[in-house]
């Protein structure tokens, strides 16, 4: 993915030492000075957290849908804005969360921040997330039916989660759990392409690696789709998606390991003007 990153730098470096003024927003087919998108995922989620001890004990990767009973797949609504200012720059945000509860019995001893759950055990157990997104895209070459750009922003992901033991008539006892902030950077490459009769093509591809005071890690994105522009100022797209965290915290209130994998499909409704 390293090699990625590179390669996608050195191709930004090419085409914006080449490249002229390029077309106006108005002249592009692809772009527009406001665009807002209203929509689902159908997700797929992979999801392991590592809770330690405050002692210094490592705690159990645990995966949420092997080991916890969690649902794999999930629709997920999603929202997304953004504005062009002059030719090329554009600042972009959306907000999507997702929340998910389970039960079940332990296959495995599990180590959980301060607590030990033992095997056969009847567990409860939720995991929420939501995630505020803000970026700024240059679109560093702009054709009447092509747009290159480089994006970089914050990803700001609130994360909870908690185990407890659960007992039939006494609800959940002996609970531990997570309330913490991620920060994420993000760094990517960004195509739209028009395809002809209204249809127009778009794809990212993002992958950063940091290290944020008490957060380490990495994140890689991609997504494709094709939307419709059905009518002057609204349309239709259908894409796919894929984002995945690895991310070590030394937090105060998380110390551990947070992995987390979202994939899937997603339709979504778009009005441009």
């Amino acid at each position: 993915m390293k090699r990625i990153a590179l390669s996608l730098a050195l191709l930004i470096a090419v085409f914006a030492t080449s490249v002229s003024a390029g077309v106006t927003v108005d002249q592009s087919k692809v772009l527009d000075r406001w665009t807002f998108r209203i929509g689902g995922f159908l997700t797929g989620l992979d999801t392991t957290v590592r809770l330690d001890s405050p002692t210094g004990r490592e705690g159990t990767s645990v995966n949420l849908e092997d080991d916890l009973g969690f649902d794999s797949s999930l629709s997920v609504p999603r929202f997304d804005l953004g504005v062009i200012l002059g030719r090329r720059h554009e600042i972009s945000g959306g907000y999507y969360k997702t929340d998910r509860d389970s039960t079940t019995t332990l296959q495995r001893d599990i180590e959980w921040g301060d607590e030990t759950f033992p095997i056969n055990i009847g567990i409860g157990a939720f995991y929420n997330t939501e995630f505020v997104n803000l970026a700024y895209t240059y679109w560093f070459y702009s054709s009447e039916s092509t747009s290159l750009g480089v994006t970089g922003g914050l990803v700001y992901a609130s994360l909870g989660a908690g185990v407890g033991i659960s007992a039939v008539g006494q609800g959940i006892g002996a609970e531990e759990d997570i309330s913490t902030d991620v920060p994420v950077p993000q760094l990517g490459f960004s195509v739209n392409h028009h395809l002809g009769k209204r249809f127009v093509f778009t794809g990212n591809l993002g992958y950063i690696a940091f290290n944020l005071d008490d957060f380490e890690g990495s994140v890689a994105s991609a997504t494709v789709g094709v939307e419709h522009r059905t009518w002057e100022n609204f349309g239709f797209g259908l894409g796919y998606g894929y984002t995945g965290y690895d991310i070590d915290t030394l937090a105060a209130d998380f110390l551990g390991k947070w992995e987390y994998t979202v994939s899937g499909f997603e339709i979504y409704l778009r009005a441009a003007w």
